[in-house]
């Protein structure tokens, strides 16, 4: 699959023409990358490079050093993202430090973008930036939204 079919399917580009979409997968680090299962592709509290966008297969987004302190296991899924989800939203938001890390959860294909890119792009293109600014707005709304549920109705642990 093109990037441009992958970024079609991802929330956080919905409402972007083929040819805003296709400046995206100009940008120079805009890669397909692949991991196999149990893979670690970041660590939590490392610097956010990368915004990535799930073309095939399963990532988790994982609690790992700070488990302890919630009397979690030391190695507990957060949430699985799958085909179109999108993860490593810290690497277009401020202060861009890793809380969670990402392993394949399955063999997986991934598109990557560099952060610093994604930024430069939206100075440069600010109607771009909104629209892309406002669908990642969405995705990280919903899953505070979705831990704030748990938490509040006990339904469940915060972290699954």
């Amino acid at each position: 699959m093109g990037a441009i079919e992958t970024l079609k399917r991802c929330e956080v580009f919905l409402g972007l023409s083929d040819k805003d979409l296709q400046i995206i997968a100009d940008l120079p680090s805009c890669q397909e990358k692949a991991y196999q299962a149990q893979e670690v592709i970041f660590e939590s509290g490392g610097e956010a490079r990368n915004f990535y966008v799930v073309e095939e297969g399963n990532v988790n987004l994982v609690l790992r050093e700070s488990a302890s302190q919630f009397h979690l296991p030391k190695h507990t899924v957060v949430r699985t993202v799958t085909k179109g989800g999108t993860f490593g939203w810290s690497a277009v938001v401020p202060p861009h430090v890793r809380i969670l890390g990402a392993t394949a959860k399955s063999p997986c294909k991934v598109l990557a973008v560099s952060g610093e890119e994604l930024l430069a792009l939206f100075d440069r293109e600010p109607h771009l930036g909104y629209e892309v600014m406002n669908g990642m707005l969405r995705v990280i709304a919903t899953s505070f939204r979705n831990i704030e549920q748990l938490l509040v109705t006990g339904k469940g642990p915060p972290f699954f």
